[in-house]
C-alpha cells in the first residue's frame, strides 16, 4: 500500500494541489498508522515510506526517510498522552506532522548544501500542506481501518 502511495505523490499528486501545496500521501498514512498501530508500526513505515520518496527524488536518500520519521515520533508523543483520541486529535497531528517534515527537510537540505526555496514559499506551502494533510487524516484512518478488517490477523504458531 506505502509503495502505491508514494508512486501516486510523485506522479499525480501534483495535480490536486491547493495553494500551491499537494498533499503527502505517505505522511498522511505513517500518521494513521502511527495512531492505529503505535510507534513501533509507525517508525518502521515511516522509514520504508521515506526511503520510498528518497528513491523517487533527485537528492540523496535519508532526508524524507529523517523527515517522516521525526513525523511519525511527533504524532506518538501527541498520541500516547491522550485518554481518548478521536479525528480532531488525528488530525491535528498530521498538520504537526506536516510542519515538523517540512522542517526536517528543510534543515537537512541545508546539511547537505542542495539547493532551497525562499524561506516565505516554503512557509506558505507548509501551512498549506499542514491544512491539506490534516482535513485528509481522518479519511486516511477510516480507509486503513477497513483494509485492516478485510484483511485477518495471523494466527499465533
Amino acid at each position: 500500500m506505502l509503495l502505491a502511495l508514494a508512486l501516486v505523490q510523485v506522479t499525480w499528486a501534483s495535480r490536486l494541489s491547493i495553494a500551491g501545496a499537494f498533499p503527502n500521501l505517505v505522511l498522511i498514512a505513517v500518521v494513521g498508522i502511527t495512531w492505529m498501530q503505535g510507534v513501533r508500526a509507525g517508525l518502521l513505515w515511516g522509514c520504508v515510506g521515506g526511503v520510498l520518496l528518497d528513491l523517487t527524488a533527485s537528492g540523496p536518500v535519508g532526508p524524507h526517510a529523517l523527515a517522516l520519521l521525526s513525523a511519525a515520533y511527533v504524532t506518538s508523543l501527541w498520541a500516547r498522552n491522550l485518554e481518548r483520541p478521536n479525528a480532531a486529535h488525528a488530525a491535528l497531528t498530521a498538520g504537526a506532522g506536516t510542519v515538523v517534515y517540512s522542517v526536517t527537510l528543510v534543515l537537512t537540505d541545508g546539511l547537505l548544501g542542495t539547493p532551497a526555496m525562499d524561506a516565505a514559499v516554503v512557509a506558505q506551502l507548509t501551512f498549506a500542506a499542514a491544512i491539506y494533510n490534516a482535513v485528509l487524516t481522518p479519511f486516511a484512518i477510516e480507509a486503513i481501518r477497513r483494509l485492516r478488517a478485510l484483511v485477518p490477523d495471523p494466527e499465533p504458531a
